[in-house]
Formats: structure tokens, C-alpha cells, sequence
């Protein structure tokens, strides 16, 4: 008797490597736990930057979905690229960078900061008017969503 189901249906991603494009150097490792309760467990994600051994590797953070883990590795990707730029801007070298260097899950919250400060400023100045009946759909950004059934 042949049966329509297959142990692979019981496999669960637990690891993902992250890199940019198909060959592109990795820069980054998710991890996912469960605990408690096996048929509704309490799922977290942990974010690592890449090194050929664990040893090498350091915490960027725990997220609480693969997306937001996913996000935090490219953050820290992009951060540390902008980081050694301005280092090397400043014609510092190696051994001293290594020695400033911060930690991974600092060097995210810094950049984190930084764009939701340039983002603040570059909102036009009439984006925070009042709504009223007159110019409520024109004065609503557009990267906001419309609820439905409004008109």
C-alpha cells in the first residue's frame, strides 16, 4: 500500500543563510527555537552575523519572525558598510578599526536611529496639517493606506 505522505512533510526550515544574490558572500545566519508547548510553540528568531565557525560569529538580535530577523541582518549588513566607510573616510586603519568597532546589535540600533532621523526629516512641513473634510484625501500621504469603505 503506497501512502500520499512523505516524512519530508514533516521538515521544518530551522537555519537560513543569508546572502545577497546567489553567489554573494554570506552576511548573515537565522536560527529558529521553539520552546514550550510542541503543538503551539513560543517561536523566536536569532540573528547572527556570518563567520565560517560560530565562534566568529556575534549576536545581532532575537526576533519574533523570520521577516523581522531577515531585516535586522540587513540593517547590520548595511551598517557596518556605511561604519568601514566612514572609517576609512577618516583614513583609519585596520587594527584601529577593529579595536573601535561596535558591537553588531549597537551598530543596528545606531543605524535604525539614523534613518528614522532622516526620515523625520525629510517629511514636508504641511504633512502633519489637520484633517478635514475639504482636503482629506489629497493631504493623506500615499504611502498610508486608505481604510476600506472610506470615500
Amino acid at each position: 500500500m503506497s501512502a500520499s505522505w512523505h516524512p519530508v512533510a514533516n521538515a521544518q526550515p530551522a537555519e537560513w543563510l543569508l546572502r545577497q544574490g546567489a553567489l554573494g558572500s554570506p552576511y548573515g545566519v537565522i536560527r529558529r527555537f521553539g520552546s514550550g508547548d510542541p503543538n503551539r510553540p513560543d517561536v523566536w528568531f536569532r540573528v547572527v552575523t556570518w563567520a565560517p565557525t560560530s565562534e566568529g560569529r556575534e549576536l545581532i538580535g532575537w526576533c519574533r519572525t523570520l521577516e523581522a530577523a531577515a531585516a535586522a541582518a540587513w540593517d547590520h549588513r548595511c551598517a557596518a558598510e556605511s561604519w568601514r566607510h566612514r572609517m576609512a573616510a577618516r583614513r583609519t586603519d585596520a587594527a584601529a578599526m577593529a579595536a573601535q568597532r561596535p558591537a553588531a546589535a549597537e551598530l543596528v540600533r545606531f543605524y535604525r536611529a539614523a534613518r528614522r532621523r532622516q526620515a523625520a526629516a525629510s517629511v514636508p512641513a504641511n504633512a502633519s496639517a489637520p484633517l478635514n473634510a475639504g482636503n482629506a484625501r489629497k493631504s493623506v500621504p500615499a504611502r498610508m493606506p486608505q481604510l476600506q469603505g472610506a470615500s
